[in-house]
């Protein structure tokens, strides 16, 4: 891989890290292939191809009931909304040459959700049209001006390059309901939320700091952050970082990567020196492994590393290796795990059901971030019924309080990133065996979450 490929394939990779601290777009262990499981407790593990329902009617999914399904809707009452059918777009990068396949996940759920909404009868009887815009990174713009041409609205996206096409969206105003922004200015953008928030003035690290302090307060004096260069991760990262010494943490170590890494031994190195005992790092799952083997070169590891919910990967879990023996990695997350679809957690089970019908796809996380986003807007469309807008759809959206997606992930007020985090996490450990739900880091309050108020508070110097 030439200089030039390597530099972007690392810019689009931290889409993942502003993605509601997200994940990665290659796959996570899919129940189907796994063999390390999450436990928490027992678990009924699921095939991609079971046949998984909520054990309702056909537009039920989870708790939620008649998201789609037969009615009489009709009146042409927006773009792209006729008696018979509403074109709905949505929009990813996979078809780029820098790294192909980037966040295709968000087409697969859109196949899956509108295939699945279709079968049922629609929404209130009429079929979404659905219209796939692929920005293959650099043309965001172009595909944002395509789908102010044709779309009701855009539903389940994520751009890596999105503050391009901000103005365009915003200028024809064509209303979204995302997987994640990216950009600063995309994510305050008028007409945009998020079924789950991502805020910039909050860390998603600060619940599992709580817990360090709990769990092991010895390492309170000893707190690293290792940061990225890359505008679009760099605010997290110092977020982050703040979050820490707001908790009481004594920051011995900070230090910010480029884009492209030679010699992660340097940083192992002054990781070493500064005697760091908790380290969060803002970067790929490739890149950290890469980190972790130069740490057993170096001979030092931190006692704990703490991560965003892209480490969810099973790409981390091969590349780290044996590696992950040596330290506590600590993973932030929001979803119910894959491995724990089953009977406890239908809407997970749903899930990974359809996506493998519809889509002919496993389940990675950035896939209950767009499906999510479908069915918020689902929702929000039925309640509008004949007299459907953007504006009814977005008002009704942003009303909604305590959103799980039918019980995909931990409730959440859907806002943009001018909106709070969801209190609500769960701790993932990493090890070679695979990924499992930490408990004593959890401290579950709401089933296999936490959901502590005190979790999800403003940072120092960080504005709402």
């Amino acid at each position: 891989m030439n200089s030039h490929r390597r530099r972007m394939g690392a810019v689009v990779g931290a889409v993942a890290l502003v993605a509601a601290g997200c994940s990665r777009s290659t796959p996570t262990t899919s129940p189907a292939s796994s063999t390390s499981g999450v436990a928490v407790g027992p678990a009924t593990s699921i095939t991609a191809s079971s046949p998984a329902t909520s054990g309702g009617g056909p537009g039920d999914f989870g708790d939620l009931a008649a998201v789609c399904g037969p009615g009489q809707a009709t009146g042409a009452t927006a773009a792209g909304v006729t008696d018979h059918q509403l074109v709905v777009g949505t929009m990813a990068d996979p078809g780029n040459s820098v790294v192909p396949g980037l966040d295709q996940e968000l087409f697969d759920a859109a196949d899956a959700f509108v295939g699945w909404c279709n079968a049922a009868g629609g929404i209130l009887g009429r079929p979404i049209k659905l219209v796939k815009h692929d920005a293959k990174i650099f043309d965001a713009a172009g595909q944002m001006a395509a789908a102010c041409q044709s779309d009701f609205m855009l539903v389940g996206n994520g751009e890596a390059l999105d503050d391009t096409a901000v103005s365009t969206r915003v200028g024809c105003g064509l209303d979204e309901i995302n997987a994640f922004t990216v950009g600063a200015k995309a994510g305050r953008a008028a007409g945009s939320l998020a079924a789950l928030t991502n805020s910039d003035f909050e860390s998603h690290l600060s619940a599992i700091y709580r817990q360090l302090l709990v769990n092991d307060p010895s390492v309170k004096a000893a707190f690293g952050e290792l940061n990225s260069q890359l505008a679009s991760v760099n605010g997290a990262g110092k977020r982050n970082a703040q979050a820490a010494k707001d908790l009481g943490f004594t920051s011995v170590y900070y230090d910010e990567t480029p884009a492209v890494v030679d010699n992660w031994r340097t940083y192992a190195e002054k990781i070493k020196a500064a005697k760091v005992q908790v380290l969060a790092t803002e970067d790929t799952p490739e890149d950290t492994a890469s980190l972790l083997t130069a740490m057993g070169d170096a001979g030092y590891y931190p006692k704990y590393l703490v991560m965003e919910a892209n480490y969810y990967n099973a790409k981390f879990l091969a590349e780290a290796g044996s590696a992950l023996d040596h330290t506590t990695v600590l993973i932030n997350s929001y979803v119910v795990p894959f491995e724990l679809a089953g009977s406890q957690h239908p809407a997970t089970a749903q899930l990974v059901s359809l996506l493998s019908r519809y889509a002919h796809a496993a389940p990675r996380a950035l896939a209950v971030n767009a499906f999510s986003a479908w069915l918020l807007w689902a929702e929000s469309a039925k309640a509008c019924g004949s007299q459907l807008t953007r504006a009814c759809v977005m008002a009704h959206a942003g009303a909604v309080k305590g959103w799980t997606g039918g019980g995909l992930h931990a409730p959440d007020d859907p806002a943009n990133t001018a909106g709070a985090n969801s209190p609500c996490f769960l701790t993932l450990r990493a090890s070679p065996a695979g990924f499992a739900v930490d408990q004593a880091f959890t401290h579950p309050t709401d089933g296999i979450f936490n959901c502590d108020a005190a979790n999800a508070v403003p940072v120092t110097g960080f504005s709402r």
